[in-house]
């Protein structure tokens, strides 16, 4: 297993527009495995917001989280399992926010820490000209934003080319 490991969520609504609940979770490693699950929403969220905003930018629906999402402490075990001692990172502090209120609702302990990325970025001492580098060469092969898969495996290619370029100075 490659570490460090990005995770992203995508929530019910954008954060400006209520309380929003984790809909979808990914989780993507540099060494190129991924992981991504759709959320069944804990009864605790029924009455919690839910935008079409955000819905025309993920494409998940309500009614594909009944059908398709996994119960909540499904997801929460399988994520932990495919961390396993990885560091996690994101690149917003909502995806902690998320971790953390889907582990309350389930009345369980957070699996993992979820770390901000610009502190790994300032420790590898990466410069703004290599980060801004690396995201433009993400997102040039990986295009598709606001899908949790997507947005995860995108950081883990970023972080994986700068790791690349450091190691070939």
């Amino acid at each position: 297993m490659s570490c460090p490991a990005l995770i992203d969520f995508e929530a019910s609504c954008l954060p400006e527009y209520g309380q929003s609940y984790p809909i979808e979770v990914a989780i993507a490693r540099i060494d190129g495995e991924s992981r991504a699950w759709l959320i069944r929403p804990l009864e605790a969220w029924r009455h919690w917001d839910w935008s079409e905003e955000a819905e025309k930018l993920h494409g998940i629906s309500p009614e594909m989280l009944r059908k398709e999402g996994l119960p909540a402490g499904q997801v929460l075990e399988e994520m932990a399992r495919f961390v396993g001692d990885c560091e996690v990172y994101a690149d917003a502090d909502l995806d902690a926010y998320w971790l953390e209120l889907l582990a309350h609702g389930l009345k369980a302990p957070v699996p993992f820490a979820v770390n901000f990325l610009g502190e790994y970025l300032m420790r590898h001492n990466f410069t703004r000209p290599q980060v801004v580098a690396a995201l433009e060469a993400a997102k040039l092969r990986l295009p598709k934003e606001h899908l949790a898969r997507e947005d995860a495996k995108r950081l883990a290619l970023v972080v994986k080319l700068l790791l690349e370029g450091q190691e070939a100075e």
